[in-house]
């Protein structure tokens, strides 16, 4: 059975940064994770032309091959027009409202109000993209737009694929909520990433090592040390333990992946 996987943008960067001592990427190895269908909306490709890194070109290249299927505003409401008919711009406006409020409850008013004026009796499809467009670019850099469009292509994929859906994701506590708030959503965090690397395709601390010392070194430019875990214990009480040592831990078999993609001792 087929797993449908969401990337967002922070999640490629960073796996993007992450490799072992001859070049080879963290997230080529989670690409390659048996039965995982991978996507992405279009506007992570803005996102990461934002970096420094070659993380655009190397999404431009898996897009390009079909190992990720990017989608437009345009493909989504393509697709919800096959399911909803004409109301295909009615419920991507619910959809986006969604969306907005996962992050703040007047984002959609401040930014995509105008919205609500529309006479989706007669809109056309085009007319709609392009009044959302405009939309788009009013909100600007640094807004979560990109978390934002990736909600939205979330609720599509469940509305249509259904069953289990992982959104590989950012360490964005808002973002994380309102992926679990959709039943049958799990999120995969960076460090859940290696958990999931041990269980489907079998990874040994060997095999993690070098990617464990890279991925130590870059929080350490950030001058982050310590990785937020779960203590194990009823209460939700969180901790913080050594970067490094809560990777080894996880091939210790010491943790269990909780669905918003944190991980509680066991």
């Amino acid at each position: 059975m087929k797993k449908i996987a969401l990337l967002d943008t922070d999640f490629i960067s960073k796996t993007y940064s992450v490799q072992d001592n001859y070049g080879n990427h963290l997230i080529d190895c989670i690409l390659k994770m048996p039965k995982y269908i991978f996507f992405c909306h279009a506007q992570i490709e803005i996102e990461l032309n934002r970096n420094c890194n070659e993380s655009p070109l190397w999404l431009q290249s898996n897009i390009a091959s079909g190992k990720i299927k990017s989608y437009t505003d345009e493909a989504i409401l393509e697709s919800l027009t096959r399911i909803r008919g004409p109301y295909a711009c009615t419920t991507y406006t619910q959809m986006l409202k969604m969306a907005c409020d996962a992050f703040s409850n007047n984002y959609f008013s401040e930014h995509y109000g105008e919205l609500e004026d529309i006479d989706y009796e007669t809109v056309s499809n085009e007319e709609y993209l392009n009044r959302l467009q405009m939309l788009d670019i009013k909100v600007g850099q640094k807004n979560n737009l990109e978390e934002i469009k990736s909600f939205v292509l979330l609720q599509v994929l469940t509305f249509m694929l259904g069953d289990e859906i992982y959104v590989f994701c950012s360490d964005d506590k808002n973002a994380r909520s309102g992926a679990i708030s959709i039943e049958g959503v799990r999120c995969i965090s960076l460090l859940t990433a290696f958990s999931r690397l041990k269980k489907e395709m079998e990874w040994t601390i060997f095999d993690a090592e070098p990617y464990i010392e890279s991925l130590v070194n870059f929080y350490e430019k950030y001058c982050q040390t310590t990785f937020k875990v779960m203590e194990a214990s009823e209460v939700k009480r969180i901790k913080r333990v050594p970067c490094k040592q809560v990777l080894q831990e996880i091939f210790e078999g010491k943790f269990i992946e909780l669905k918003n993609g944190m991980l509680r001792y066991k």
